[in-house]
């Protein structure tokens, strides 16, 4: 069986730079990697997507697509390459949707942890990986994308605050399936510290 990573923060948090050093440096080892995102992932998902990005939805909207495109995406993509033995990385997954559609957009807590749980239960194992970044540094890296084509990406500063919080309070539920790694340093000693934190890397240690 492979092994699910998933890879959570805020938008600017520099979670998709260390989901493709991770998945170029397992593919250095020989591994079979699978990179994903949520919403997405699939065909039915990316097709979530859109409506999810352009369109002026409220939260509970909002969280019924994440949930659509996940049931698909999980069915379609995550397992069937679990089976065969791939790292599938993820950009996002369930505590996106607690966090942003929840905690940000006021969409009832427990509903969200409830109905995530269950589609959980489709996998065996599941490692999340929080990037956790200063503030006022996700916003400068906002502000320096040539593309702003998300709709998050000009949010206010409450909104994120709040989503912030909300992680702070899924790290607690998660437990010992929640990694946090400093996201403020540079991208190779913030890759080093996953690399050290993730227990399930830590067959790799002894060949760097």
């Amino acid at each position: 069986m492979g092994r699910l990573l998933i890879f959570e923060g805020i938008d600017g948090s520099g979670k998709s730079t260390q989901i493709q050093m991770l998945s170029d440096f397992l593919k250095s080892k020989n591994q079979k990697v699978l990179v994903t995102r949520e919403p997405g992932g699939s065909k039915f998902g990316e097709n979530c997507r859109k409506l999810f990005l352009n369109e002026k939805l409220d939260g509970l909207t909002e969280a019924f697509l994440a949930f659509a495109s996940r049931n698909e995406h999980i069915l379609q993509k995550i397992k069937p390459a679990l089976k065969v033995g791939y790292w599938v990385l993820c950009d996002r997954f369930s505590d996106s949707t607690i966090a942003y559609q929840g905690y940000g957009r006021g969409v009832d807590i427990d509903f969200l942890q409830k109905v995530a749980s269950e589609m959980e239960k489709q996998l065996s194992d599941i490692k999340i990986i929080y990037i956790h970044t200063n503030l006022e540094i996700c916003l400068q890296r906002i502000r320096k994308r040539e593309v702003k084509d998300e709709k998050f990406d000009n949010a206010s500063r409450i909104f994120y605050e709040r989503i912030m919080n909300g992680y702070s309070k899924i790290a607690i539920k998660r437990g010992d399936s929640f990694v946090q790694v400093d996201g403020n340093h540079k991208t190779d000693e913030v890759f080093s510290n996953i690399l050290q934190k993730v227990p399930e890397l830590a067959q790799f240690k002894c060949d760097d």
